[in-house]
């Protein structure tokens, strides 16, 4: 029993990452859009609207900017903290339950939007998955995308010596995940990552291999 009441959550589960939000100890949030995110947005490269996931979505900040731009977005979280603050910035935005959509669930068991989606968004989401499920992550992607469906992805790589999340990022962790996959449509360092992520994001995006 002692044992029991002694264990510490694991970041499978939503009270690890509901603690990390209540003391503020959050350096994936950069409480802000992200300017590469907006960049492709307003690039030649950037893909029509569409339905969008985004997995472990924070508190909202890229599920807006892609709302704006008109997509219909499903914020994916189980932090009760980060689901409550995207909740409130769609309710001020006035697209709550018509372009933003709310789930309070774990990605791992989505299989009941398999196919639904145009796209997904993976912005950090990546480096807060243990190494040991990025592979079955993977195919979780693949299978919440329609067949013509693409990754949106822009990379944290995370030098970490510790254990625990963000857990170590490098460009061979995430080609050796995705690469049987999907296709790597592009693949660029941003030039304008905020000054503390400069040298350290990749942004991708790719396609559902057929």
């Amino acid at each position: 029993m002692s044992a029991d009441l002694n264990k510490r959550p694991t970041v499978d589960e939503k009270d690890y990452w509901e603690t990390l939000y209540r003391v503020k100890r959050t350096p994936w949030e950069l409480n802000q859009i992200s300017p590469p995110l907006r960049t492709f947005l307003d690039s030649p490269y950037k893909v029509p609207p569409g339905r969008i996931a985004v997995p472990g979505c924070g508190t909202g900040h890229d599920c807006m900017l892609f709302a704006s731009r008109g997509f219909e977005v499903t914020a994916i979280d189980f932090a009760p903290s980060a689901l409550q603050s995207t909740t409130e910035k769609f309710i001020q935005a006035g697209i709550l339950n018509s372009k933003g959509f709310v789930l309070d669930k774990d990605v791992f068991d989505m299989h009941d939007y398999d196919g639904h989606f145009d796209y997904v968004l993976d912005h950090t989401f990546f480096c807060s998955i243990h190494p040991s499920r990025r592979r079955q992550y993977a195919y979780v992607v693949r299978d919440l995308l329609k067949p013509t469906g693409k990754l949106i992805s822009l990379f944290w790589l995370v030098e970490r010596r510790g254990g625990g999340a963000p857990f170590s990022t490098t460009n061979d962790d995430i080609f050796a995940v995705f690469k049987d996959i999907f296709a790597f449509d592009i693949v660029f360092e941003p030039p304008d990552s905020v000054d503390s992520r400069k040298g350290k994001e990749i942004f991708c995006l790719m396609s559902v291999k057929k």
